[in-house]
């Protein structure tokens, strides 16, 4: 079977966030936890799942609030990209318009990851793909059920690039050499918004065209 996953929308920017498992050993990563901890665990207990990492696609607060509290609590690690990890310190003013800072847990331990990098996720492979533009450290996370991209590729729309770091030419050369050649029925998972496919923003991206 491949990878399984659900998609909740968490925090102040309505991330998604994504509990993704292999169905064989119910061993489980969090993909971006920008809020709502307990929504989270809950969702791990509501399907047995043994959580082992937590993968950040950057280094921007609503999607790493609540990493800190979470691998404390499952003493697990925080995997990211080394390029972002200064965008976690210099974010937290952003973070005070819209959290509770008194909520928030040092994001600890730390673990870099790089494009290529291949993860056990129990007897399934999560590839690492780094596709900078969005923030010099972006990643977006391969699975055999598609592709978990962050704010990279939206339905319709690209990541912004007006925060420190982005870059809007990095950004769309990162989607045209990483992620559209991808054959079309992969499924593009983003931080924000909706479900969609390569085939259909390859076609239909006005970014894109």
């Amino acid at each position: 079977m491949s990878v399984q996953y659900e998609q909740l929308v968490v925090g102040p920017l309505e991330t998604n966030c994504y509990v993704i498992w292999d169905p064989a050993t119910l061993v489980a990563a969090v993909i971006d936890p920008g809020g709502n901890p307990q929504m989270i665990k809950q969702q791990l207990r509501d399907n047995d799942l043994a959580a082992s990492k937590i993968l950040l696609t950057h280094g921007h607060p609503d999607h790493f609030f609540s990493a800190g509290e979470l691998a404390a609590d499952y003493n697990i690690d925080i995997l990211m990209h080394q390029a972002d990890r200064i965008y976690i310190e210099e974010s937290m003013a952003l973070a005070e318009m819209f959290y509770d800072m008194s909520k928030f847990v040092s994001l600890s331990p730390l673990i870099f990851i790089n494009d290529g990098d291949e993860l056990n996720l129990g007897d399934a492979t999560i590839e690492v793909i780094h596709t900078p533009g969005h923030s010099p450290g972006g990643l977006c996370f391969r699975t055999d059920a598609g592709v978990f991209c962050g704010d990279t590729i939206f339905a319709g729309s690209i990541g912004r690039t007006d925060f420190p770091g982005g870059s809007h030419p990095t950004l769309i050369s990162s989607i045209q050499t990483k992620l559209l050649p991808l054959p079309d029925d992969t499924k593009l998972f983003p931080g924000h918004g909706g479900v969609t496919t390569v085939g259909r923003e390859r076609a239909t991206n006005p970014f894109l065209q």
